[in-house]
């Protein structure tokens, strides 16, 4: 029953993690100024229309954002080294509960640290835009962020454009019989 509990709390946590480790884009190897410089260009033009604000506000924004990314980027890389801690741990014939609460508290610790980063971030935009520009702009960030993710799980040699476009055909291919 233990077991179960734990890993209840790790998937929980996983989940989280990786929708923090999914809202940090990363360059995309160097080409072509890198996968982030183009997704920031984005932004760049296109925030300002789909937020009712004009391009100073938006620079606003951009500079906010790019002042947490180091700080998020450094967080998330210690709570991924935390849980392969967790996973070698966790591998071992008898691993010593001591050893795993401490992991356990050390990803729970990275997580909250995470999301008072996140919490700084947002008083910092919500002082620069009305109420409904910030909902706005939460809806903007997410559909930007599954569009990026598209693109960017997609074939790596691909230069497809991160231009937000409406719902998409995901082709499905079932195993034969």
């Amino acid at each position: 029953m233990p077991k179960k509990i734990l890993y209840y709390c790790l998937c929980l946590i996983l989940a989280g993690m990786a929708a923090a480790t999914m809202a940090l884009a990363q360059p995309g190897g160097g080409v072509g100024g890198g996968f982030q410089e183009r997704f920031r260009e984005i932004k760049r033009t296109q925030m300002g229309p789909a937020l009712g604000v004009n391009q100073q506000t938006v620079d606003q924004l951009l500079q906010i954002e790019q002042r947490y990314r180091p700080q998020r980027h450094q967080m998330i890389l210690e709570a991924k080294t935390e849980f392969q801690r967790l996973e070698q741990a966790l591998n071992q014939p008898n691993p010593s509960n001591q050893e795993i609460k401490a992991i356990l508290d050390n990803i729970k610790r990275k997580e909250q640290e995470i999301n008072a980063l996140k919490q700084r971030q947002d008083v910092d935009e919500m002082a620069i835009l009305t109420p409904v520009q910030y909902g706005k702009y939460i809806l903007y960030q997410k559909k930007l962020m599954r569009e990026a993710r598209s693109v960017k799980g997609g074939d790596q040699g691909e230069t497809a454009p991160i231009i937000p476009q409406g719902p998409r055909e995901i082709p499905v291919s079932r195993p034969a019989r």
